[in-house]
């Protein structure tokens, strides 16, 4: 059965409008079937809102599908009706030919006639029993659908709303199998009841502590994955700063307390299984020695057999237990005596008073941390609002301090699900200053995004953040710092075309450091937030000027719509080295997946599975090669099956009933007593249960030693991986591995194999057995045999295929749920209907990995009832057989044979059902060995590094750094970013590195750290050639303040040094020197004080800050300042230029930067443009030629005036 016969199209959870959907084969079926299913209904809202209104999950699930659980109760009570006439139709026989051979053969035939019809009694209930347990279990599998659905639908709603619910259920045993062995033993039956009490209560005791086991187990596991999903967010930064080793070695910490964990609750499961698998031995024990032993009772076939069918009936179940003042004033924003904090404890900004009228231009401005960004939250409702009263008159659109970008393409990041309306869009990347930018990229603005921008530089990525805020044609806008990673140019044009332009008559809320736009006559006013956290005015402007004239000359502002934008492509088309397709990665100076094209690496996949799960060879094919994944550890786990013990322990089970069979055989006048054969058959009950306990315990330990070994191989790859392979790779695909496939790997497979070895030698012994005693007439069973092998390949095909699906639609639910976390806030300030589309591409991503359950329902189902059917046939060829050689059988040997015909059937459908599991679930180890197989980066340490004979151990000691000839690519055959690129950079100098967005900056960066290698050229560093000397080796000698700061979760001590390589006293030295130290002993904890995740208790300005404070620890030669300051204010960046300077001064200091402020004081400055050095020399010999690059952003940015007052040098004449 191949995928494509299977309906999954016509399944859909959340969208049942004809339209959208072919004839479903449940809506052609009977009344029935519809009544059964209820498809007309949308279940996941029913249950949304019938949830919401009681908070009970069982509530919810009884009024929405109370019908539907209802009638697959009954389909199940039939099918263990059926199940409980097999000992019945064993007693009967049984007894029956004890008759044949004591009476007179005339009966025979009556007898005979007798026996037929409960054989063929059992073989119609068989095969009614197949019927109902299938369709039973495939429609409660459709509940299960629509419920997992509409819970995860709940959840995502909730995360939306910061809120989640959880649910738990249980079941039940067996009581009507006491009954019928009350009917058998009398009250000899008590006994093995008060055994099962007992029993019952002892396993209840460690199914407590399993539970109480598994919460601890997944706090652990919970722990892990935050670390995972935290190290591999900031990976840049990690190999940044060559931390791979010392993070390995911490998420390794929680891996092995996880390991712990879980192993503790393997141990309460192996003695669990241990209990309920000896509970028919006890049971037996109790039951027959009170029978035998107490009520002198003759033992009989009949009543041995039937008992023992019985005990085994009882013991399956219990293998499974338990979201009008203002608008006369025309005011649109409002905020009257308002307190907000983030939490309960701590009020942020205090007695808060802002009116707003519709279109006003408010400016908003403040020292770093005082709660500017807080202020924004607090108006779109993202605050704790403890006093005070919030207005907002009209629709919203947010550009965040850190711009939220989607996996998609550039125009579908900036329609955000909007019409498309082309004159609107033109005129919005012209306001933006993206027109050349998307002019650069091979497929324009069709050119997909990477997962949250990572192909984009902060400038692009802050801009199409803007571009979306003004296509969606809001009332209010509130602007949180686009304008601070562009720089002067750009800036100009961006406050020109777009606030003063296109958004003339809108009301906008912009939060920027920029003197010139604060003292700008073409603002309302300007406010800020003092030490209070009050607001207060600091500019105001009666009459903003409209007049298109220059008028502010620091700003050197343009009329709207007369801006020359310089191109990036100026003076020539932009020279490619490759034609990239559709789909590309491109962009500008940190775009290293710029460059990046995923069409190449799944051009065999669909677009969007690709994204999850690269497109992998046949399964036949990785399955013959599967030695290769951790062969060593997976031989252990086949060898923990250890035949002798497997065969040991099913040999001492089979030598257990033929002990009872001879002992009712022999009857009362045999010449042993009833202690001896009691003592014996419990000898043997317990050596069998103890090796259940041994092969289950090896299983455990081999298999999560298989598992640790496996994840640590794939970790230790995946922190040496090249960064390209992360540009390609979405987190939540590498997630996902360590999510479901590590869970796969830790606990299904390793009881898998248990199971299914088991069940073989279960199935081998007790086919062995019936052979052995049917005789020649076993022969009748090849066709049977044939039968179950024809059935279970037929299976596997589309099981594994399925199965392998259902892990590629896995991903694209997570990613949208990581996407749709991280812009929480930007999509509620759009609106509700945003909200409602997210929701509604979250149900129809749901519904793709739904679908392919619902084939694998179809499936497993599809061969559970064949599989049954063919069962209820080997049952009828045994127990026709057994009849046939009555005279030569005696009745002990023909009921242990008709009660294995009974538990046969069962095992080879459970051995069909594991072997088919097997090859699925070993799709997770596969995928676990393919990123433990990635490429790797150089090494990390090489025989030469420093200290060495080759070089000298205070390397690098004068810091220079030389470029020759360099050529860069984010990706193998990919467009080159610096191309040929030559200059020198003396020890302890200071050079300021600024050009255009895409011009290269970033790159550069890139390169010198060896975040890829290059493709041509070579950087020397004191004379070495760094492609000579280990990563680690040259990252650790290097420093670097990146564009977009990460802190990770803990506390402040643990993030600045979290290694413990500093004393307490220089970790406040550090901090005071960045001007940090009396906001960090503010805090109650100090340097303990927690930092949540993501640092979102400091804001952007204070991370950045911090990220300084790592640096100056390290006091490495050579550091880099990526557009460290583009977040804090003019003083905060006077202070950090100050620190830059004298804590600096014997370092080499590159500072790529946007706002020229931060540069000025450069010793030279390199301005690059499309990948290439377009001008090098001191600031003041720049200015003196009178054109150029620099001069342009001189000029246009209103720092020349300042820069001839502090230089006192001759204003040039400007051609």
């Amino acid at each position: 059965m191949t995928p494509e016969l299977l309906p999954l199209k016509s399944y859909d959870t959340f969208d049942h409008s004809a339209s959208k959907r072919n004839l479903h084969p449940q809506d052609a079926a009977g009344w029935l079937s519809r009544l059964l299913l209820d498809w007309a209904n949308t279940a996941s809202y029913r249950f949304s809102s019938v949830y919401e209104a009681s908070q009970s999950m069982y509530h919810a699930l009884i009024v929405c599908f109370g019908s539907c659980i209802f009638l697959t109760g009954v389909a199940f009570l039939v099918s263990m009706l059926c199940n409980l006439l097999g000992p019945v139709v064993l007693k009967e026989v049984v007894c029956s030919l004890s008759t044949l051979a004591e009476d007179d053969p005339k009966d025979e035939t009556s007898v005979l006639q007798t026996i037929c019809a409960w054989v063929a009694t059992l073989f119609a209930a068989k095969v009614l029993q197949a019927l109902s347990d299938t369709y039973a279990r495939f429609y409660s599998e459709i509940i299960a659908i629509k419920l997992v659905a509409s819970v995860k639908t709940l959840i995502f709603r909730k995360t939306l709303k910061l809120n989640a619910q959880a649910r738990r259920d249980k079941s039940t045993g067996a009581i009507t199998n006491i009954y019928m062995l009350y009917d058998v033993l009398g009250v000899a039956a008590l006994a093995g009841v008060s055994v099962i009490v007992a029993m019952l209560g002892v396993n209840h005791m460690i199914s407590k502590w399993m539970f109480a086991c598994q919460r601890v187990y997944r706090r652990s596991k919970d722990v892990r994955m935050k670390k995972v999903t935290e190290v591999f967010k900031a990976v840049e930064i990690v190999k940044f700063n060559a931390w791979e080793e010392r993070l390995m070695g911490q998420i390794k910490e929680t891996r092995a307390k996880e390991m712990k964990d879980l192993f503790k609750r393997r141990l309460l499961a192996c003695l669990s299984v241990v209990m309920l698998w000896g509970m028919p031995v006890f049971i037996s024990v109790a039951s027959f020695g009170v029978y035998a032993g107490v009520m002198h009772r003759n033992l009989t076939p009949a009543i041995v057999f039937t008992s023992i069918a019985l005990f085994q009936l009882i013991q399956g179940p219990l293998h499974h237990p338990q979201g009008g003042q203002y608008i006369t004033k025309k005011v649109i924003v409002a905020i009257q005596d308002g307190e907000f904090g983030w939490d309960q404890d701590t009020t942020l900004l205090r007695n808060v008073n802002l009116e707003v009228k519709a279109g006003d231009f408010l400016v908003l401005h403040g020292t770093v941390g005082c709660g500017k960004s807080s202020l924004c939250s607090a108006l779109l409702g993202e605050m704790v609002k403890y006093n005070g009263t919030v207005f907002v008159g009209g629709s919203v659109a947010y550009c965040s301090q850190q711009p939220w970008i989607q996996n998609m393409t550039v125009r579908d990041n900036i329609l955000f699900g909007l019409l498309y309306d082309r004159k609107k869009y033109e005129k919005v990347l012209d306001a933006c200053a993206l027109t050349a930018d998307l002019a650069s990229l091979p497929a324009g603005d069709s050119t997909e995004i990477g997962e949250r921008g990572i192909n984009l530089s902060g400038g692009q990525k802050a801009r199409i953040a803007l571009a979306r805020a003004c296509y969606s044609d809001a009332s209010v806008y509130l602007l949180d710092s686009p304008l601070s990673a562009v720089d002067a140019i750009v800036q100009n044009e961006i406050f020109q075309k777009c606030m003063l332009g296109l958004l003339k008559n809108k009301t906008i809320i912009l939060v920027t450091h920029n003197p010139e736009i604060i003292e700008s006559p073409h603002i309302s006013r300007a406010v800020t937030i003092d030490d209070l956290g009050a607001l207060v005015e600091t500019h105001h402007v009666d009459n903003p000027i409209e007049t298109e004239m220059p008028l502010m000359s620091p700003f050197a502002a343009q009329p709207y719509g007369a801006v020359t934008c310089r191109s990036k492509n100026e003076g020539g088309p932009v020279e490619t080295d490759l034609l990239i397709a559709r789909g590309a990665r491109t962009g500008d100076d940190s775009d290293r997946s710029n460059f990046l094209d995923l069409a190449d690496e799944t051009n065999e996949c669909d677009n969007e599975m690709a994204l999850i799960s690269p497109c992998t060879p046949s399964t036949e094919a990785k399955l013959r090669t599967l030695s290769s994944v951790d062969t060593t550890e997976l031989e252990k786990l086949g060898k923990l099956v250890d035949e002798e013990e497997r065969v040991e322990g099913h040999a001492l089970q089979i030598s257990s009933d033929f002990w009872l069979g001879a002992w009712s055989s022999d009857g009362v006048n045999g010449d042993r007593s009833t202690s001896y054969r009691l003592s014996i058959y419990t000898a043997l009950g317990l050596a069998s249960a103890l090796m259940v306990f041994a092969r289950m315990f090896m299983t455990a330990v081999y298999g999560l030693r298989a598992a640790r070994r496996m994840f640590d191989a794939m970790t230790k790859a995946l922190m040496h991986a090249p960064m390209r392979f992360f540009d390609a790779n979405p987190i939540g695909r590498i997630l996902t591995r360590y999510g479901s496939d590590v869970s796969v790997v830790d606990s299904n497979i390793p009881p898998l194999f248990s199971r299914m070895s088991s069940t073989i030698f279960s199935v081998g012994c007790s086919a062995v057995t019936a052979a052995i005693v049917i005789r020649w007439k076993g022969l009748l069973l090849l066709p049977v045999a044939y039968l179950y092998y024809r059935i279970g390949s037929f299976y596997i095909r589309p099981a594994r295929e399925l199965q392998r699906l259902s892990k590629t639609t896995q991903a694209p639910v997570l990613n949208h749920l990581s996407e749709t976390v991280d812009g929480g806030a930007v999509i509620r300030a759009y609106g509700r209907s945003h909200v409602d589309r997210f929701e509604a591409t979250h149900s129809a991503k749901l519904d793709e990995n739904n679908k392919i359950w619902f084939g694998q329902l179809c499936v497993s189902q599809w061969f559970s009832l064949h599989i049954q059917l063919v069962g209820s046939l080997l049952v009828l060829v045994v127990t026709t057989s057994l009849v046939l050689l009555r005279h030569e059988l005696g009745a002990p040997v023909i009921g242990l044979a008709f009660s294995y015909a009974l538990k046969v059937s069962q095992n080879l459908e459970r051995l069909v059902q594991a072997l088919s599991q097997v090859e699925p679930m070993m799709v997770s180890p596969e995928r676990l060995q393919e990123y433990a197989d990635i490429i790797q980066e150089a090494p990390s340490r090489l025989p030469l590094d420093p200290p060495s004979t080759q070089h000298p151990e205070t390397w690098p000691s004068a810091g220079s750094i030389k470029f020759n000839h360099v050529s860069f690519r984010y990706k193998d055959q990919g467009q080159l970013v610096l191309r040929d690129l030559s200059f020198s950079v003396y020890g302890s100098e200071k050079l300021g590195i600024v050009g255009r967005t895409g011009a290269g900056k970033s790159s550069l960066t890139m390169a010198l750290f060896r975040i890829n290698e290059l493709a041509a050229g070579s950087i020397y560093i004191d004379g070495v050639d760094v492609s000579t000397i280990g990563l680690t080796t040259l990252r650790e000698k290097l420093s670097i303040i990146p564009q977009n700061p990460v802190l990770f979760k803990g506390t402040l001590r643990n993030y600045l040094d979290p290694f413990g390589d500093f004393s307490d006293d220089e970790l406040w030295t550090c901090l005071r020197e960045v001007g940090l130290g009396s906001r960090i002993e503010a805090e109650d904890g100090k340097l303990d004080v927690l930092v949540e995740e993501n640092g979102e208790n400091f804001s952007v300005g204070e991370r950045q800050m911090l990220c300084m404070v790592c640096s100056l620890l390290r006091k490495s030669r050579i550091v880099v300042f990526d557009e460290a300051t583009a977040a804090v204010d003019h003083v905060t960046d006077q202070a950090l230029q100050r620190v830059i300077r004298e804590v600096f001064r014997d370092s080499t200091v590159l500072t790529i930067a946007h706002r020229l402020d931060t540069i000025l004081d450069s010793d030279r400055i390199l301005v690059m443009d499309d990948g290439r050095v377009k001008e090098l020399a001191s600031p003041a010999e720049l200015v003196q030629m009178g054109k150029g690059h620099f001069f342009d952003l001189m000029e246009e940015g209103g720092y020349l005036d300042r820069f001839h007052q502090n230089n006192t040098i001759e204003t040039p004449t400007t051609q």
